[in-house]
Parts: structure tokens; sequence; C-alpha cells
């Protein structure tokens, strides 16, 4: 017997989630905005003994929520915290003036929480330009 109630919706994107983290800013890949539904505000953890950034849903009451999807047009999203790139350079000994890193994001659904282990990041020249769905 055939019953639809156990199934749920599938949602197919191209590419990995990912977050770039350049001079400029750290972006997020519109695959994580998706994979994490689009949420409106975000709260953003550092784990520094593993070198593990985190961001979470959380509603816009919370103490340290951070905007995030600003509107349904939003493709990915940029934070340009000059203090938290400086915070992320010296913690991962990186030179961002030589190029950025890419890091491959994981969702846990019952954190609603994307994780980016900083430890496994790619590096990525300047002036590269970054393909989404080559993953």
């Amino acid at each position: 017997m055939f019953e639809i109630e156990n199934f749920k919706k599938v949602n197919l994107t191209t590419g990995l989630p990912y977050m770039s983290i350049t001079r400029n800013g750290i972006t997020f890949s519109k695959n994580v905005i998706i994979k994490m539904g689009r949420p409106a505000y975000v709260e953003l953890l550092m784990n520094d003994a593993d070198k593990q950034i985190a961001i979470k849903v959380c509603d816009e009451n919370e103490e340290d929520a951070i905007q995030f999807v600003k509107s349904k047009k939003t493709i990915n999203v940029r934070w340009n915290n000059k203090d938290f790139l400086n915070t992320l350079s010296k913690m991962m000994g990186w030179s961002l003036d030589k190029g950025g890193y890419r890091v491959l994001g994981d969702w846990y659904d019952n954190e609603k929480a994307m994780l980016f282990e900083l430890s496994k990041a790619k590096a990525t020249l300047i002036g590269e330009k970054e393909n989404e769905s080559d993953d």
C-alpha cells in the first residue's frame, strides 16, 4: 500500500553549500541559504579549539541574532565585518591578501545549523572565479 504522507519533499539543488572567505568579506552560497530554509536571522557560533564556525537559524528576538536573508530575491549572503575576518585570519594563520578560502558546509537539521570545518578550507587565488556547481 502506498501512503504519500510518509514522504517528504526533497529539494535537489545544484552544487554544495559553501562559504567563501576573502579580504572583502564572507559569502554564503545559494545552497547554504536553500538548505537552511532561507532564514531571516541566524546566530554566528565559533569553536576556536576545533576551528569551526556554525550559523544557526534563530528568530530576530535572539540576543545575538544577525540578519541573514533579507528578501525572496536574495541569491547569496555577504558579511563584510573586518574584525571577524581578522579574527579568522589570525586563528587559521591565513593571509587573505594573497587569496581566499572556500569551506564546504554540513547541514544539521536537528540543530538547524550549518557547520563549516575551517581546517578543511581550500585556498582560492585572487581573481579566481568560483563555480558553485562544480562539486
